[in-house]
């Protein structure tokens, strides 16, 4: 039982780390970036985001990584704006997924099912919203490489070089420290 339940979580993982990728992909695409679609990472296969030894960390240390979407600044009009819609776009994703999976569990017709498939389903959707809601929050985090940091370094980067350039340098610390 506790094997199915480390499948089930690192499937549920896995998905949810490539529809962030896919928001940070296609957010850019919409933007005027097509960077992403030319890489061929505007899609929900997992190969096409999978960075094996982040899998690997993932299996051994119940924290990972996904292959970066690639991005070209220089092709957004407003590349200080754009940078942050796009960092913005793979946690917005994911607190989207977590809120209809909460939906989902709210509103999931428990009395047309057997019990057991119900509480499957249940537990299933809480997973996945939990999941979602972790990797959004941990993501918007001012830590490179995280999401956060291309907000916090759009916004201080002119003002506080010196900062960025110490958070860039000692970021793997931190992160280790974090962890």
């Amino acid at each position: 039982m506790k094997l199915l339940s480390i499948a089930i979580q690192l499937v549920v993982i896995l998905f949810a780390i490539v529809i962030h990728e896919t928001s940070h992909g296609y957010v850019a695409y919409l933007l005027g970036d097509p960077t992403a679609k030319r890489s061929g990472r505007l899609t929900l296969n997992p190969f096409v985001h999978i960075d094996w030894l982040g899998i690997l960390f993932l299996m051994l240390f119940r924290i990972g990584w996904a292959r970066p979407v690639p991005i070209n600044h220089n092709n957004f009009k407003y590349p200080k704006l754009y940078s942050i819609l796009t960092a913005l776009a793979g946690p917005a994703a994911n607190f989207l997924f977590a809120i209809v999976c909460f939906l989902g569990m709210r509103y999931f017709p428990y009395n047309l099912f057997v019990e057991p498939f119900s509480k499957s389903v249940i537990q299933l959707l809480d997973a996945t919203a939990s999941i979602n809601v972790m990797l959004g929050v941990f993501n918007l985090l001012p830590i490179p490489p995280l999401d956060g940091s291309h907000v916090f370094t759009a916004f201080l980067s002119g003002r506080y070089p010196r900062l960025i350039f110490w958070l860039y340098t000692y970021s793997m610390f931190i992160l280790i420290f974090i962890f």
